[in-house]
């Protein structure tokens, strides 16, 4: 029967084992110059693998340690983002506790990241921890000297304590970087009624609730309704 071979040449079943034998006398044929050759490039090829691998390669790990510095730091930020989602998330449902130790474990791992020590800070004045929110947006500012509501968050801990000249220049600080900023006309309205100076806190409160802080209109009302009893 004819079949066609790796050519398209018409051979017989028989080519196959007329090779196989053709190839068996071929490797048991004594050495010739081409084999030579041949098995000293082998053995050159085999060397060179080596060099590579145990003397190349080797070094390599201890000159070039930052590919392993950039992996690590995505591993890094990844477990930041977690501790500081999670923060969030115990915060949005109550447990300002919660929130505070997975804030505390975000700094650890990332201290260099403001919105942290800023959020961190915010839980503190919830629990009427006023000294250590006061800490926190301490290095918020020192960070970043132009964050605005930084300022106010600390000007309303000051407040908290009665120290209402502190919040007051606090405030003064955030509407200086940030004029339309109703929060820290409220902030600022509640130190000058701490301290009695009750004009400028109607004034305060007056543009607050003009930039449209719901707290702001309600202490302006209140204030009204004072001075007309």
């Amino acid at each position: 029967m004819v079949i066609k071979d790796f050519k398209g040449k018409d051979t017989y079943r028989t080519l196959g084992l007329r090779r196989g034998k053709a190839v068996i006398k071929r490797e048991t044929s004594p050495l010739t110059p081409k084999r030579v050759f041949m098995w000293l490039g082998l053995f050159a090829l085999v060397a060179l693998v080596n060099y590579f691998v145990f003397v190349h390669l080797g070094p390599l790990d201890k000159k070039e340690p930052k590919l392993h510095d950039t992996k690590e730091g995505h591993k890094r930020a990844d477990t930041f983002a977690e501790c500081f989602d999670t923060g969030c998330k115990r915060y949005q449902e109550g447990d300002l506790k919660g929130a505070i130790e997975a804030y505390t474990e975000a700094i650890t791992l990332k201290p260099e990241e403001i919105r942290s020590y800023f959020n961190r800070g915010i839980a503190y004045i919830e629990l009427h921890m006023h000294d250590k929110a006061i800490d926190d947006y301490n290095r918020v500012i020192a960070m970043n000297p132009d964050y605005s509501e930084a300022y106010n968050n600390r000007a309303w801990a000051f407040l908290q304590k009665g120290l209402f000249d502190p919040a007051i220049r606090d405030c003064n600080k955030a509407l200086t970087l940030d004029p339309t900023m109703a929060t820290a006309y409220h902030t600022r309205g509640m130190a000058y009624k701490g301290k009695g100076v009750l004009e400028s806190a109607k004034r305060d409160f007056q543009k607050s609730c003009e930039l449209g802080d719901a707290h702001g209109c309600k202490a302006y009302e209140g204030l009204k309704k004072n001075d007309k009893s």
